[in-house]
């Protein structure tokens, strides 16, 4: 239940700065020419998201203005990413793959307010967050890259956390996660084991900080509000850290790609034998999730074109030994990039075959296998892509 629970955090929370944060990032990046144009870009998605974001997040039955001034608003955010697309070409293919997600995501939101469903376009917004801390989660460096809102401006301590999070405010994300659990505060599972697992991914992940985050966890061990599952779960990720932290594990600074192979041969294990699904227990994500934010600095550091459809292909597992999000898969995305811009490389075959299989098992029941046109499309490409990159 509670891996389940994990599975939905991907949805849960919609920030206002997340929006924009990649382009925010893409002028750090690349300065010169482009902050003029990046600064004013993001000043217009401020401007939009901060003026709409209660109607985005209200429970309340939303007027015919307000659907109006809603959709106005998905469109003019789809522009504004779309004016930022020369600059985020320039970043790795992660980078990439989340931002195709972002218009892809705000076309069908656009989409839904045309056919009238208000209520899934509105879902659609607040998720659209998430997909934009797959960015910035790739990013080992610790930087603020928005500090427009305190503390005050948000309902709970919880909230401004997540907020913080989200907007690579890592500090006071800690610092209000841990007034959160703290508190006296009656929560759930999910309430409980969220916080924990937010603050590992900064300390693991993000950091390289194995002590920090024994210290930071271990802090909750004896949490008053613990059930026996969310006790056992945060015991097992420490756990996890005294493992890892025991094998001595080096920097993102001095890892190379035969070192980054055996680091994943050995938390992930054989990766050429397909798949559908992958189960990792809560010890065996600590070493995931160090070893996730490793794959992504070497893809960010410009290695040879010749070694990016393997770490695509090791991202996409290794995501999937953390589970799938809700909403969207950046493992299956990572999959069909490393096809689509690779068909000739020898994992393309290997990338194409693990998408297919997971595809297969997800449309399968006591019926048989039935995929929508548009999947079977896909593969179809797909499968013509490499048809013809053997001819070739």
């Amino acid at each position: 239940m509670l891996r389940s629970m994990l599975m939905l955090l991907g949805i849960a929370y919609f920030s206002v700065s997340a929006l924009y944060a990649d382009v925010a990032q893409a002028a750090v990046d690349h300065p010169g020419q482009h902050t003029k144009p990046l600064n004013h870009l993001m000043a217009k998605i401020a401007s939009v998201m901060v003026t709409n974001y209660p109607a985005i997040v209200s429970n309340q039955t939303l007027t015919e203005k307000e659907k109006e001034t809603l959709q106005l608003a998905t469109q003019e955010l789809k522009s504004l990413f779309e004016q930022a697309k020369p600059l985020i070409n320039q970043k790795s293919d992660t980078y990439q793959i989340s931002y195709d997600l972002i218009i892809s995501h705000l076309e069908k939101t656009s989409t839904a307010f045309r056919q009238k469903n208000v209520i899934y376009a509105r879902k659609r917004l607040r998720s659209l967050g998430a997909i934009c801390t797959s960015c910035h989660t790739q990013d080992t460096e610790l930087r603020t890259v928005f500090s427009g809102r305190e503390r005050s401006a948000f309902s709970s301590d919880f909230d401004y956390a997540e907020f913080s999070y989200m907007t690579r405010n890592y500090d006071d994300a800690i610092k209000y996660y841990e007034k959160f659990l703290s508190s006296s505060l009656s929560k759930t599972e999910l309430q409980i084991i969220s916080p924990l697992q937010r603050m590992m991914t900064i300390y693991v992940q993000i950091g390289q900080d194995l002590s920090g985050a024994k210290s930071g966890l271990s802090k909750y061990s004896s949490l008053k509000q613990h059930t026996a599952k969310t006790k056992d779960h945060l015991q097992q990720w420490i756990s996890g850290l005294d493992k890892l932290k025991a094998d001595k594990v080096t920097g993102s600074d001095n890892l190379t790609f035969p070192m980054l192979k055996k680091l994943v041969q050995r938390y992930i294990g054989e990766t050429d034998q397909l798949q559908a699904e992958y189960f990792s227990t809560p010890e065996d994500e600590v070493a995931r999730v160090w070893l996730r934010g490793r794959l992504y600095h070497y893809l960010n550091s410009n290695p040879p074109i010749d070694e990016v459809p393997t770490i695509l292909y090791w991202l996409s597992i290794c995501d999937r030994t953390l589970g799938y999000s809700f909403n969207f898969s950046f493992a299956d995305l990572y999959l069909k990039d490393c096809v689509s811009r690779f068909p000739s490389h020898p994992i393309a075959e290997l990338c194409f075959k693990e998408y297919e299989n997971f595809i297969t098992t997800s449309y399968s029941g006591s019926a048989g296998v039935f995929l929508p046109e548009d999947v079977e499309d896909e593969l179809f490409l797909l499968k013509k892509l490499l048809r013809e990159s053997r001819r070739n």
